[in-house]
């Protein structure tokens, strides 16, 4: 896995109750029925785990890289990813089950990810690639070829500089898993098909092909990855919660510990034998996290910091922020002589998580919600008339 991990997507976690059969499904599109939400706070801070996780990677990686090479590098945090995927998964599933009866549900839901993705990772994309432009120097592991940037702007696998298959935006390798996952959901949503199923059936054939991949295979081989397997256990967790299949109190908090406990905790030798399947592994140790979560959440949603349930929220901002603000701190004492490891990797966690915070306030959130407001208005201008 790549040392460049991330975080993905931070897609507000909502259960709403299925359309009434008697709305017409046109009308339902234009002005879609009136439903409960409800938030799942603890899913939400897992969110923000996930992205500190690979924060903490990073910072570790950018102090090794620019301050001091004996510096250890916490590559367990790239299990954020494996978190995140399975989330995700767990989202589309709770956040599509109103969309399923609409003859346009796959267009709402796909509006809908594209207006919370794009803007926001294009924004920073093109603001890296103005950094490679004017300001090379910052810069270690980019180039500016044409079709390749062209390529990290559309999702579109290619290899950079340093013949990886990662866009210009490092972290964006992961949302080009997300977007082909997004696709694939909204063609089962267009052809009302079982989305578990229609998704098992391309994923797990791409995780198995993973084992046969050589360097040579062209870059649409990216997506052989048994990574992508991690989607799968999210939405089987969302449907056993749909359908009422819940484990008590106590075991999902054992679910989540011992999840988390394998997910984070530095590999030890006596675990040796277990980290030979670890891609497999790992995305169940990612399914008991979030099933745990969502099995607590009734008991334990009062309990949770309001800052921590923000945080999670900005968790997409922190994920594409933290690469382009964490390098600058090692890169600094480096120029003034301070060679304080520790001091390095704690200062790029904390200015990431304030530059990710405070872009999520004053950007994302603000365009997210605009860009919203003017879909909406735009449905309303073209309804017909009853």
């Amino acid at each position: 896995m790549s040392l460049r991990d991330q975080v993905k997507g931070s897609t507000q976690v909502v259960l709403r109750k299925p359309a009434p059969t008697s709305i017409v499904a046109s009308n339902s599109f234009l002005n879609p029925p009136s439903s409960i939400e409800k938030k799942y706070y603890v899913v939400q801070v897992l969110r923000f785990v996930a992205a500190l996780m690979v924060i903490i990677l990073h910072s570790t990686f950018y102090t090794s890289e620019r301050l001091d090479a004996s510096s250890p590098i916490y590559f367990q945090g790239g299990n954020g990813v494996r978190l995140f995927f399975v989330i995700s998964g767990f989202v589309m599933i709770i956040s599509s089950e109103s969309l399923k009866k609409l003859t346009w549900g796959w267009k709402v839901f796909a509006e809908k990810r594209i207006i919370r993705i794009l803007p926001i990772y294009w924004i920073l994309t093109t603001y890296k690639l103005a950094i490679v432009l004017f300001a090379s120097f910052l810069v270690y592991h980019s180039n500016i070829d044409t079709a390749y940037v062209l390529k990290s702007y559309f999702f579109i696998p290619a290899k950079n500089i340093d013949g990886e298959l990662s866009p210009l935006l490092g972290v964006g390798w992961t949302l080009n898993f997300e977007m082909f996952f997004y696709f694939l959901f909204a063609v089962a949503l267009a052809f009302r098909i079982n989305a578990v199923v229609f998704l098992s059936s391309i994923f797990i054939p791409l995780a198995v092909l993973s084992i046969f991949k050589t360097p040579n295979w062209p870059d649409i081989s990216f997506y052989t990855n048994p990574i992508i397997t991690d989607f799968l256990y999210g939405m089987i967790a969302a449907k056993l919660l749909i359908n009422s299949k819940k484990i008590p109190g106590n075991l999902s908090i054992a679910f989540m510990v011992t999840g988390l406990l394998y997910l984070f905790l530095p590999k030890m030798t006596a675990l040796n034998f277990l980290y030979k399947y670890d891609d497999f592994i790992a995305g169940i140790a990612s399914f008991m996290v979030v099933y745990g979560a969502v099995c607590i959440e009734k008991k334990w949603r009062d309990k949770i910091p309001s800052w921590l349930v923000y945080l999670g929220g900005a968790s997409y901002s922190l994920y594409l922020v933290h690469p382009l603000i964490a390098p600058l701190v090692p890169t600094v004492l480096n120029m003034l002589h301070i060679k304080w490891i520790w001091l390095s990797v704690l200062l790029s966690i904390i200015t990431s998580v304030a530059a990710g915070t405070l872009f999520y306030r004053i950007c994302e959130k603000p365009i997210t919600q605009f860009l919203t407001r003017h879909v909406r208005r735009q449905k309303v201008a073209v309804a017909p008339v009853a």
